[in-house]
Order: C-alpha cells, then sequence, then structure tokens
C-alpha cells in the first residue's frame, strides 16, 4: 500500500475511567505513535500540548514534532497555534512546510438558529453546534 499506517492523535478529552487527565491521554496515545510509527507512516497529531500550560505546550509540540522529523521521518501533518514550532521549518527546509487555514463565513447560514438559542453551521452535510 501507500503507507503502512496511519496514526491520529486529535481532540482534547479525560477519561475517566482510567484515571487520566487530558494531558495524560494526550501523552499516552502519542508514545504509541512515537513507538509505532515507521518513514512508511501517515502521522496527523492536531494541537499537541494543549492539555497543559502554554510553556511546557510549547517544549512538548516542538520535541515531539523534531523527532518525527529527525529520527522517524514520517509523512506528518502536525496540528499546532505555537508559533515557536513553525520555526522548524527554518531547521528543516527541506523536510518540513508551514501551510496555513482559513474560511469565509456566510453570515446568512451562520445566524441560522436551532430554536434552543444555539448557533447552527452547516458543514459537509451535519450540523454542528
Amino acid at each position: 500500500g501507500i503507507v503502512d499506517g496511519i496514526f491520529t492523535r486529535m481532540g482534547a478529552a479525560d477519561n475517566i475511567y482510567k484515571g487520566r487527565s487530558t494531558f495524560m491521554e494526550e501523552l499516552t496515545d502519542t508514545a504509541e505513535i512515537i513507538r509505532r510509527a515507521s518513514p512508511q507512516s501517515l502521522v496527523i497529531l492536531d494541537e499537541l500540548g494543549r492539555g497543559t500550560s502554554t510553556h511546557d505546550g510549547i517544549a512538548i509540540a516542538y520535541a515531539t514534532l523534531e523527532y518525527f522529523i529527525r529520527d522517524v521521518k514520517s509523512l506528518t501533518l502536525f496540528v499546532t497555534h505555537y508559533p515557536p514550532v513553525c520555526e522548524l521549518e527554518k531547521c528543516y527546509p527541506e523536510q518540513v512546510g508551514n501551510y496555513h487555514m482559513g474560511f469565509l463565513v456566510n453570515e446568512d447560514e451562520s445566524k441560522q438558529d436551532s430554536g434552543k438559542g444555539l448557533n447552527v453551521l452547516p458543514t459537509y452535510g451535519r450540523h454542528t453546534v
């Protein structure tokens, strides 16, 4: 196949059944991805480090992404709002590219009311509150 595995870490939720905080869940999932990913893998990490302080989050995100760049060498989509992490493009210009996503809001559609005081936004055939 094209890739030998697809690994994702998205969302932010604790695991009360296992007694794990959001931060612990992030680290546990990320550690498992680090153990299993190969150069032929697709890795998607969304906002890694958000479950802790900004300073610690930046350090975790930066170190994790740099590990994937230098050691794992997988195709990695790393979503972040931490500007220092984006600086890795300067250190690894052949391996890293920064991209930004934007969107336009149709004011008429965004003001649809669900009847319960919540705004309902139609997205890809699903209504998201």
